[in-house]
C-alpha cells in the first residue's frame, strides 16, 4: 500500500479509496482481519461503523475555528475570508491566490479540503453500499434494517456529491470503493451525477427512519427530504420539491421552536456571554449577557441538553460538554467573532487611537474576553449581511430576536478596560470606531463587527478555559426553518408568491420581526427574498456558497429572469463552462458583497485585496492531485491554469438504486 502510495505521489485524491489514513491509531497493531470486509461487515454494527466516519467528516465540516463550512460562507454574500495576516488566501485576492498551486489550507482557505475530504467520506459511504449484502438479511433486499443502511449511505454520498459539483463543477466520479491503483480517471458532467443522487434518495426516501428511531447525530428521513428537494430543484422540479418540504413540516417529528415552547420551559432568561469571572466569580462589567428568552435564543442556548431536546432540530451534531464520544471544542466563538483582544491594528481608545481599547496583557486575563469570547476573526459579514438585511421596508428592525442587542453582539457592547486608561474618562466607556474625525480601529475588517452571537456563544468548560473563545456545542446541520426556507423557494420558481410569503412569515413571525412579506413582495423581489431570510435565520448554518451555485444552476436552466432583471442561460452541453462565463452567483457577489465589489484593501498588507472574477464560481483543483492520473485527463476546473488540457467530460447513465454499483467507466465502456 505505501508502495502504490510511493508511485502515485500526489494523485488524484480519489486514490484515498484505497489508501489507509495515517493517524496515530494506524500505529497500533491489529489483526489483518479487521481489515478485510467479510469480517468487519459481518452485521448492521460492523456498516454502521463506516457510515459513523462518514457523518464525523459532516462534524469536522462544522466543529472548529477554521471550519469547512465556515470556508463556504466566507465565498458568499453574507461574509468573507477576514484573517488578515494570510495574504496569499484563495478566498480573498482570487485573481492572484485562488491558483491550482496553492496549497493553503487553513482559516484562509480550504478549497483543497473540501476536495479531500469530501471523497473520503464517498469513500465511506461507498464501503456501506459495496459491502451491504455481506450479512445475511432476514428480509433479504426487503429488509428494513437493510435499506436503512443503505439509503443513509445514499444521503451521505449525495451530501458530498452536492458539494463538489456545486464547488469544481464537473468532477471524478466514484459510485464504488477503489480496490486497487488506478491512473485513469476521468471527470463526469455533473448533470449525469444529479440524475443518480436523485435516483438514490428517491430510495432512500423511502427507507430512511424517522429521527424518534435513530440516534442523535445520524442522518433522518426528513434530512433526506431536505438534501432531495434541493437535488430536485436543480433538475426544474419545483412541484415535488414543494411537496416533499410539505412531508417534512407535516412530520410530527418535528416543528418550529416557538414561543408556546419558551412559556412551556420555565427559563426566563438565556446567558449570552459571561456575567462573572468563571475564575473568580467576580462581576464583570458591561452589558447583561442575561438576556430575556425568546424562540431564537433558547433554540440555540447551550445549558440542559437544549438543541438535542427540542422539537426543531433535523440533523444534529451531538457536542456537549464531558459526553463521552464527543467532539472537540466547537470554538465557534474564536472562528466568527470580531478580534478586538490581539492585534496592533485592533480597537484603540481616544482621543488618539494609541492606546489599546482592552486590556490585552498577555499575563493577564482579560475581563472582555473572558465576558464576550475570544474572537479572531476569520468570518467578518458583508454590509449586506449586517446592515442591509435588518433595514427591512425602511425600518431598521431591532425589534427581530435575531438582530436584537443582546442576542445580537455589537461593538459598542465591549467597554474600554485597559488599566492605562483609569483616570481618563474613557475607561468604563463603550468602544467607539471614530472620534472626532480619528478612526479608532485600524484593521476594521477583521476587529470591529457586529454578528448574532446567540448562534456561535458556548461557554469553554473543559481546557483553555482562561481563554473562552468556545465550548463544545451541539449544533444544528439541519432543523425545521430550513424546511420552510426551501419550501419558499420551490413556490418562488412556480410563481407562487402568496404562499411563499406565508412561508418567510412563518420565520418571521417566530423571530418577531416588525414587517412580515407580501405576496406582491416575493412578486418583485423573487429569489432574492428567500436568500435575504435564509442569511437572517441560517446566519452560519448553511454552506452559502454552494446555495448560491444551486441556484445560479437553475436560473441557467430556466432562463427565469432575476430580480436583477438578468436573465441566464447555458449552452446545454456543459454547464461548469457556462457558468464560469457569467451566472447570478457572480452577479450576486457583485451587488451585495462590498468587499469583492469595491475591491477593499487590507490595512495590513495594503496590496492584498478583494479580487473575484466569473470563473471564480467554482474552484481551482490542487494541481498535485491530478498530475499521477496519467492515464487519462482528469480536468482541471474550467479557467485556471491546466483546463486548456480538457477533454470532454463522460455522460453517466444513471444506475438502479437498491444493490451496489457498477463503476460509472466501466458502465459506459471507458475501462475493461
Amino acid at each position: 500500500m505505501k508502495k502504490v502510495r510511493n508511485i502515485l505521489g500526489l494523485v488524484l485524491i480519489m486514490m484515498m479509496a484505497f489508501t489507509i489514513s495515517c493517524d496515530d491509531e494506524f500505529l497500533v497493531e491489529k489483526p489483518l482481519s479487521t481489515l478485510s470486509p467479510e469480517n468487519t461487515f459481518v452485521d448492521a454494527a460492523g456498516l454502521q461503523t463506516a457510515l459513523d466516519a462518514a457523518l464525523k467528516g459532516v462534524f469536522n465540516q462544522w466543529n472548529t475555528d477554521v471550519g469547512d463550512l465556515m470556508f463556504n460562507h466566507n465565498m458568499s454574500d453574507a461574509t468573507v475570508v477576514s484573517c488578515t495576516d494570510k495574504p496569499d488566501s484563495p478566498g480573498v485576492d482570487m485573481r492572484v491566490y485562488a491558483t491550482p498551486l496553492n496549497s493553503r489550507n487553513n482559516d484562509a482557505g480550504r478549497m483543497r479540503n473540501f476536495y479531500t475530504q469530501n471523497y473520503q467520506q464517498i469513500k465511506n459511504a461507498n464501503t456501506v453500499i459495496d459491502n451491504i449484502d455481506i450479512p445475511e438479511w432476514a428480509d433479504g433486499d426487503n429488509d428494513p434494517e437493510r435499506n436503512h443502511l443503505l439509503g443513509s449511505a445514499y444521503f451521505m454520498r449525495a451530501f458530498f456529491y452536492m458539494q463538489l459539483t456545486m464547488q469544481f463543477g464537473n468532477v471524478g466520479f466514484l459510485l464504488n470503493v477503489v480496490s486497487e491503483a488506478r491512473q485513469d480517471f476521468k471527470v463526469f458532467h455533473m448533470q449525469g451525477i444529479w440524475d443518480q443522487m436523485i435516483e438514490d434518495l428517491e430510495y432512500a426516501e423511502q427507507w430512511v427512519k424517522p429521527k424518534s428511531e435513530i440516534p442523535r447525530g445520524q442522518a433522518p428521513v426528513d434530512a433526506v427530504r431536505i438534501l432531495l428537494a434541493k437535488y430536485y430543484m436543480l433538475n426544474q422540479r419545483f412541484a415535488d420539491a414543494e411537496a416533499m418540504m410539505t412531508k417534512v413540516i407535516d412530520d410530527p417529528e418535528s416543528r418550529l421552536f416557538t414561543q408556546g415552547d419558551v412559556d412551556a420551559s420555565g427559563v426566563s432568561t438565556v446567558r449570552v456571554g459571561n456575567n462573572l469571572n468563571p475564575f473568580s466569580g467576580e462581576a464583570l462589567d458591561g452589558l447583561d449577557c442575561n438576556q430575556p428568552a425568546d424562540p431564537v435564543n433558547l433554540l440555540f442556548m447551550n445549558e440542559n441538553n437544549q438543541k438535542t431536546s427540542n422539537p426543531e432540530g433535523i440533523w444534529m451534531i451531538v457536542n456537549a460538554p464531558f459526553l463521552d464520544g464527543s467532539q472537540g471544542r466547537s470554538q465557534r466563538i474564536r472562528a466568527w467573532g470580531p478580534n478586538f483582544v490581539s492585534t496592533n491594528k485592533g480597537v484603540k481608545a481616544p482621543p488618539t487611537g494609541t492606546v489599546t481599547g482592552m486590556d490585552i496583557r498577555q499575563n493577564e486575563v482579560s475581563k472582555q474576553m473572558l465576558k464576550w469570547g475570544r474572537g479572531q476573526g476569520f468570518a467578518r459579514p458583508t454590509n449586506y449581511a449586517q446592515f442591509e438585511i435588518w433595514n427591512f421596508k425602511g425600518e431598521n428592525d431591532l425589534q427581530d430576536y435575531r438582530h436584537r442587542k443582546g442576542n445580537w453582539f455589537d461593538m459598542d457592547m465591549l467597554i474600554y478596560d485597559n488599566p492605562d486608561l483609569k483616570g481618563t474618562e474613557w475607561y468604563g466607556q463603550p468602544a467607539r470606531l471614530w472620534h472626532n474625525g480619528t478612526l479608532l480601529c485600524e484593521d476594521s475588517i477583521r476587529c470591529w463587527y457586529g454578528y448574532p452571537m446567540y448562534k456561535f456563544y458556548a461557554a469553554n468548560l473543559e481546557d483553555q478555559v482562561k481563554r473562552q473563545d468556545g465550548g463544545k456545542s451541539d449544533m444544528y446541520i439541519m432543523r425545521e426553518a430550513e424546511a420552510y426556507l426551501v419550501r419558499a423557494e420551490a413556490r418562488v420558481w412556480q410563481d407562487k408568491f402568496a404562499g411563499a410569503a406565508e412561508d418567510l412569515n412563518v420565520i418571521r413571525e417566530r423571530a418577531n420581526a416588525i414587517h412580515m412579506y407580501t405576496a406582491s413582495d416575493i412578486q418583485n423581489e423573487g429569489i432574492g427574498a428567500v436568500l435575504d431570510e435564509r442569511v437572517r435565520e441560517l446566519w452560519g448554518e448553511e454552506y452559502r456558497h454552494d446555495e448560491l451555485v444551486r441556484i445560479s444552476v437553475i436560473f441557467a436552466k430556466t432562463g427565469k429572469a432575476a430580480y436583477n432583471g438578468k436573465t441566464y442561460s447555458w449552452d446545454g452541453q456543459d454547464m461548469e463552462k457556462s457558468l464560469s462565463q457569467g451566472s447570478f452567483y457572480y452577479d450576486r457577489i457583485i451587488e451585495k458583497n462590498n468587499y469583492f465589489r469595491e475591491n477593499v484593501p487590507w490595512s495590513t498588507y495594503p496590496t492584498t485585496k478583494y479580487t473575484m472574477d466569473p470563473k471564480h464560481i467554482f474552484w481551482p483543483v490542487y494541481e498535485p492531485y491530478l498530475i499521477g492520473n496519467v492515464g487519462n485527463i482528469l480536468n482541471q476546473t474550467t479557467g485556471y491554469d491546466g483546463s486548456e488540457k480538457n477533454v470532454e467530460p463522460l455522460v453517466h447513465q444513471v444506475q438502479s438504486a437498491g444493490t451496489p454499483n457498477t463503476d460509472p467507466m466501466e458502465a459506459i465502456g471507458e475501462v475493461e
